[in-house]
């Protein structure tokens, strides 16, 4: 979707741009001999070609848990910010910019673990804000920590 201020409606609306069909992995799929293509495989094709449309725009992708798969994320983070729900128990990495250079040896792909979301969560230095939103029609306070952390995901 493409979020568009309709100066009518006075307020910002989302507009489709672009539909990518992902059929389910079906028998009808397998008998006609067509390879099926996952849901997380044409997300990252259609990320990457809006990317490719719009390369000077800082583009953010919102998906839901569907789309926490490390695959994805690791090819699309170089290029936009894809917001997606993890799970609290995900194993997440400092990216190996912050590694020192070996003499033999493959580089690691991964730096030191960082802790669990569940571990965030229960710190006492973690920041709350207040936020108010509009929750299916009605206001609602919800408390949000936010951060931003160049980080790898999975093994």
């Amino acid at each position: 979707m493409l979020l568009a201020e309709v100066p009518f409606a006075k307020r910002v609306w989302a507009l489709p741009f672009l539909t990518v069909l992902c059929p389910s992995e079906s028998v009808s799929h397998r008998e006609r001999g067509i390879r099926h293509r996952k849901l997380t495989e044409r997300a990252r094709q259609a990320i990457l070609w809006i990317w490719k449309w719009l390369p000077e725009r800082a583009l953010i992708f919102v998906g839901d848990a569907s789309f926490a798969a490390i695959d994805l994320l690791n090819a699309v983070r170089e290029k936009v910010v894809m917001m997606t729900r993890l799970r609290l128990d995900a194993a997440l990495y400092e990216a190996n910019e912050k590694l020192e250079k070996r003499a033999i040896g493959r580089p690691r792909k991964k730096g030191k673990r960082l802790p669990n979301l569940t571990e965030v969560i229960k710190d006492e230095r973690t920041v709350w804000e207040t936020v108010t939103v509009n929750w299916y029609g009605a206001e609602r306070e919800i408390l949000l920590a936010t951060g931003n952390k160049l980080c790898r995901f999975g093994g």
